[in-house]
């Protein structure tokens, strides 16, 4: 009981502080991500701030967008390595590539369900997708080496194991 009140949440915590780190790596590394994170932001207070200076409210278009930054932020972040800690829990995988590999799935995966991509991505969009997929891999990692590992509990002594 103590694992699911503090350990698991605790893990998912700084889990998702590394998936936040990696993401700034990521954008570091790849001009893309860069372009997504910063360029976005950037162009995003450009656009708020046009707003203003012509005499229109912001404050729907600022909302809008925060909005869905925080959409994605969750389908990237949060979502996808809480999903797979529940599911490595009940299930009792203890499997760091699994748990590595399905949360960078979802982490790829989530996000572009939610943008609803229709045609086949571009090269750029292509590393950013491969991007995303290594963020959501670095989170799931780091939740495994703090408490997925022993996902589920202690395992039950079978017959054979007694004897």
């Amino acid at each position: 009981m103590l694992r699911w009140l503090l350990l698991i949440p605790f893990a998912l915590l700084v889990a998702m502080g590394a998936g936040v780190f990696a993401m700034m790596v990521a954008s570091v590394a790849s001009a893309e991500i860069a372009l997504l994170i910063g360029g976005g932001f950037e162009r995003l207070l450009d656009a708020l701030f046009g707003l203003a200076e012509s005499g229109v409210d912001p404050g729907p278009a600022a909302a809008a967008a925060f909005s869905l930054i925080g959409r994605l932020g969750l389908a990237i972040i949060v979502a996808p390595v809480v999903l797979v800690a529940v599911f490595s829990e009940l299930f009792r995988i203890r499997s760091g590539l699994i748990q590595s590999g399905l949360t960078g799935a979802l982490a790829t995966l989530l996000p572009l369900a939610m943008l609803q991509l229709s045609r086949a991505p571009t090269q750029a969009e292509t590393r950013v997708i491969g991007a995303l997929f290594l963020v959501g891999a670095a989170t799931g990692f780091v939740y495994w080496l703090i408490a997925g590992r022993g996902a589920g509990g202690e395992r039950p002594i079978t017959a054979r194991a007694a004897n």
